[in-house]
């Protein structure tokens, strides 16, 4: 076998591993998502309070962001994602064994840290091994990251009703723990691809946290306008469908059911898409019929759950599948005009970009629990529609044709 055929082979096999970490990383990290209700009521907090909570485990995120592209240049991707993975095991198991509210602050704040390390880890990693195999491959990477969502919602909509939250969450983390381990050591290190420049590892780096670039800022600004509905719906849905909608336990994940499989279909025909339509029109399509969809659909149903129900449940669903697939493969554009226009290592330009992220993500989510207390939680999930919407001004960044670095 001649080196060429062998490499191509080796970066083809690490492909398969990473879809495979991808599908376990939403396994563990979008667990307690259908029993946030739970965790809600376990902690006995009202909307406003238990979302300043979750926007909390943002800082756990901005630590992370703030340092991964140099700890990953340090210590190589292999060995930070496999501390990640401890990490996001513990404290996911951990995140139900207790009611005290700052004990939890903590769990979740090592939770972010954890899987904030272990994005940037495997999205650098698959980055340069979709410019090496020359097709794109990190749209998939988010489709199966959006199966593993799907399985899970479906496993807890079963359960839900069975198993106590407590068990529920403490043995999927149990379970998956050895078989994420296994996956982490069959791909290679940062350090045996190609990632850009070498940063600078002395005291100066910590004059590079932010983005020093015009594109960097772009492309944070652009990924939190496009990722936010995914969060939100993450964070609120399971709220929104048993108190807006008075759907019970195990019926409410329809919703999340329906918003990951848009997002797998949209991913996993990304390739396609982007040959027939070209990157810039996706970005204005999808931003702008997502979340028009998105919102009409969530604040429609909110406004006639009383009088049609069933019609207010037809509403919120079509909702969340053109939010779902209107999102589809904008964040992969984005991650795409990084990799090939940033100038410096990879890792670190990452890093930057979702540092900034983070920061805009803790705002935004403080701002949508203090809507959902305050107003409702069907105008606070406007927010997220409003951003959306507003992706389609970054569409520019996707053309090839400009050089926005300096």
């Amino acid at each position: 076998m001649s080196s060429s055929v062998k490499k191509q082979h080796d970066l083809e096999r690490a492909n398969k591993y990473l879809l495979a970490m991808n599908f376990l990383f939403a396994l563990l990290i979008i667990s307690w998502i259908p029993r946030l209700s739970a965790i809600k009521k376990m902690l006995g907090l009202n909307n406003e309070v238990f979302g300043s909570l979750l926007a909390l485990g943002s800082l756990g995120a901005l630590v992370a962001y703030g340092s991964s592209g140099y700890v990953i240049e340090r210590f190589g991707s292999k060995v930070v994602s496999n501390i990640s993975i401890f990490l996001m095991v513990v404290s996911y198991a951990g995140l139900t064994w207790t009611q005290n509210i700052a004990i939890f602050a903590l769990i979740n704040f090592f939770a972010a840290v954890g899987g904030s390390f272990l994005h940037i880890a495997l999205l650098g990693v698959q980055t340069a091994i979709q410019k090496e195999i020359g097709r794109p491959i990190i749209p998939k990477m988010h489709g199966a990251f959006n199966i593993g969502f799907l399985i899970v919602m479906i496993i807890g909509g079963i359960v839900s009703p069975f198993v106590s939250v407590r068990t529920h969450l403490t043995a999927v983390s149990l379970i998956l723990a050895p078989i994420f381990f296994y996956c982490a050591n069959q791909v290679p290190s940062s350090r045996d691809l190609a990632i850009g420049e070498k940063p600078h590892l002395g005291l100066k780096f910590v004059k590079e946290l932010i983005p020093r670039t015009q594109l960097e800022w772009l492309i944070s600004l652009g990924l939190i306008c496009a990722t936010v509905i995914e969060i939100a719906t993450n964070d609120w849905m399971a709220i929104y469908a048993r108190e807006t909608l008075n759907i019970p336990a195990g019926p409410h994940v329809i919703y999340f059911i329906l918003f990951s499989l848009a997002m797998i279909i949209a991913r996993w025909k990304f390739a396609p898409m982007l040959k027939r339509f070209g990157p810039v029109n996706l970005i204005h399509y999808g931003s702008i019929i997502g979340g028009l969809g998105y919102a009409i659909g969530i604040y429609g149903a909110f406004l006639i759950v009383e009088t049609s129900p069933w019609l207010a449940f037809i509403a919120a669903r079509l909702g969340v599948l053109i939010g779902g697939f209107g999102i589809g493969g904008i964040q992969a554009i984005f991650i795409k005009v990084l990799g090939d226009k940033s100038g410096t290592s990879l890792n670190v330009a990452l890093g930057r970009v979702y540092l900034v992220f983070t920061m805009y993500l803790f705002v935004i989510r403080l701002i949508i629990s203090f809507v959902a207390e305050r107003v409702s939680v069907a105008a606070a999930l406007l927010v997220p529609a409003v951003l959306l919407l507003l992706t389609f001004r970054f569409a520019h960044l996707a053309d090839e044709d400009k050089d926005l670095q300096r």
